[in-house]
């Protein structure tokens, strides 16, 4: 997974409030399309995740060690500080339970579809059906 499909799903799974995601970024500063609700966490944060993975692109690889690396110091200093509210403690243990998410999911490997089984032609015998009595049509 890289780092622009990581920040996508992030947006799908916390909310565009949240993390309003630009489709078409091509760097760290224009990530976000519009100002996240919690802007100094969320911005300090992305860019902690991008520099703990070593990035140098959006399209660089992103793990999870690395990814929650950045996200601890970051969780634990927003925590402590005074101005901390609930939604802002919220986010972050939701932010932590998606990360964990991303990342199995992205390790499960795809399930291709089994090729449908093929079935032979039923035979039904005939033999019990000419033993039967005709009818002769009248026309």
């Amino acid at each position: 997974m890289n780092f622009k499909e990581l920040l996508a799903q992030l947006e799908e799974r916390l909310g565009y409030h949240q993390f309003p995601v630009n489709p078409a970024a091509t760097n760290i500063k224009n990530v976000f399309e519009g100002s996240p609700l919690h802007h100094d966490v969320m911005t300090g944060l992305m860019r902690a995740i991008y520099v703990s993975n070593a990035c140098h692109r959006l399209t660089d690889a992103v793990t999870l060690d690395r990814t929650l690396q950045a996200l601890t110091p970051i969780r634990q200093e927003s925590l402590r500080a005074s101005t901390a509210d609930v939604d802002l403690y919220r986010l972050l243990d939701e932010l932590g339970v998606a990360l964990n998410e991303i990342f199995a999911e992205s390790r499960e490997p795809e399930k291709t579809p089994a090729p449908p089984t093929r079935r032979s032609a039923v035979i039904i015998p005939l033999a019990a059906y000419r033993r039967q009595r005709r009818l002769k049509s009248s026309a």
